[in-house]
């Protein structure tokens, strides 16, 4: 197992002026953002427009905000699908209107038992989107109110709560394999769980943020009721067991599944999804546990924190008679629409990278997309930097679909030609950039010979 001290602060821009001049404070909290009732659900096109029919856990939206050396920013995990791009603008301009800061990072868990945004739900005169936005801006600035002195230490354990659901045959297509109860070996895969863990300088836990891989869709298209999935589940155990506001974010599980993939209510969906969830917090309660015992909690480092701006190119012409077609042979009639109607005003693909501490073992960062990317590109990320320690975040900050890698891409199937929408190469594209502004970042590249 390996551990590290880190302090993560997030940033405008700049480094730190020093360690010994910068002094984190940090708080978290939580505020329940579940939908009235008769919310239309996220995902699955087999749902229709079935709406929700109840509550089985409420959804939350939680909230890290940390500052150091004069800098602010939030983390900020969400129980839904998905976050749009236009819902990040109203929510960085009520923080930056109040607090001074936009540094704020929204992950989604792409819980697919979560709602929709719709403009007019329950009613156009007050839909539940603008109150989510209202909420989240919120909860961000009430975690600002209770800033303290504080720390910070991350390490890494290993969960097997997911699959590759890709099986490429030997003429190199690809067959999808959805479910894997019996649990066969697949690859590529990352079971590696990420623990960030932040306590006050008096030692009680403040927030763990968990980075895992693993899309939350234990609870297929049979279940009408709104739930957070397994890593609500995992939340709920770690915060019950000290750990603080625990934190969900999603990491790149654009191909990987749970093993009881799209479980009906009636096959035990929840109680696998509280199984799955107990399994993975119990991994990072343990994790937690040996960074206190190991004593690697310690006070702020440097930091720096870039936010790059691409702009993507379509992968198909979506005005194409051929393109429109293809959609409708695969039933993806709703999602061409939907592209036609976003894609114009939203291709704009926001990486963020983050890096603390110095050149050494105890350096972290962490890197932000906005999409789901394929596993490989997390495996990549972190390949391609020395920095030992590195979180990656997709289904942050956009919802742009699948990023699946070039191969994939070629390959076809679910992800790779279908529900895909930006240029081949876009992820590679995305993870170089922010390979690079890392190692930039952390001392590894200069902008001058030796």
């Amino acid at each position: 197992m390996l551990f590290a001290s880190v302090v993560v602060v997030l940033g405008a821009g700049c480094v730190s002026p020093s360690p010994s001049a910068s002094q984190l404070r940090a708080a978290a909290a939580t505020v329940e953002i579940t939908p009235p009732a008769g919310s239309l659900l996220y995902g699955y096109g087999a749902r229709g427009t079935n709406r929700s029919r109840g509550v089985h856990d409420p959804l939350y939206a939680r909230a890290l905000v940390l500052d150091a050396g004069g800098e602010t920013a939030a983390l900020v995990t969400l129980d839904l699908g998905s976050i749009r791009k236009e819902n990040t603008l109203p929510i960085r301009q009520m923080v930056q209107e109040v607090a001074g800061f936009d540094h704020v990072l929204l992950n989604a868990s792409h819980t697919h038992s979560a709602p929709l945004f719709e403009a007019d739900f329950p009613d156009a005169e007050g839909p539940w989107v603008r109150e989510l936005e209202q909420k989240i801006a919120d909860v961000i600035l009430e975690a600002h109110a209770l800033l303290r002195p504080a720390r910070a230490a991350v390490g890494w354990g290993r969960a097997s709560e997911g699959h590759n659901r890709r099986r490429v045959l030997p003429d190199g297509s690809v067959e999808m394999f959805w479910q894997n109860r019996g649990r066969m070996p697949t690859a590529p895969l990352d079971d590696s769980v990420g623990v960030l863990a932040v306590d006050g300088r008096d030692g009680e836990p403040i927030a763990t943020v968990v980075n895992f891989a693993v899309h939350p869709v234990i609870l297929g298209p049979g279940n009408l009721l709104v739930s957070a999935d397994f890593p609500g589940a995992m939340a709920a155990l770690v915060a019950e067991r000290g750990g603080g506001v625990a934190m969900f974010l999603q990491g790149a599980a654009g191909d990987i599944n749970p093993f009881w993939d799209k479980t009906a209510p009636e096959e035990g969906a929840f109680e696998q999804v509280r199984m799955a969830g107990e399994r993975l917090g119990q991994e990072v309660l343990r994790v937690r546990a040996d960074l206190a015992a190991a004593e690697a909690f310690h006070d702020p480092a440097t930091l720096s924190v870039k936010r790059h701006l691409v702009t993507l190119d379509p992968r198909w012409d979506l005005d194409s008679p051929v393109v429109e077609e293809g959609f409708r042979r695969h039933g993806l009639e709703s999602s061409l629409q939907r592209y036609r109607a976003r894609f114009p005003r939203e291709r704009e693909a926001e990486v963020n990278t983050l890096v603390l501490g110095e050149v050494g073992e105890g350096q972290f960062a962490l890197a932000t997309f906005p999409g789901e990317f394929f596993v490989e590109h997390q495996l990549r990320l972190r390949a391609a930097t020395q920095v030992p320690h590195v979180f990656f975040a997709g289904y942050t900050n956009g919802e742009l679909a699948y990023f699946p890698t070039i191969a994939a891409a070629a390959q076809g199937g679910y992800g790779g030609r279908e529900a895909t929408i930006v240029e081949v190469g876009a992820g590679e594209k995305l993870v170089d950039l922010a390979a690079i502004s890392i190692l930039e970042q952390a001392g590894w590249l200069h902008d001058a010979p030796p």
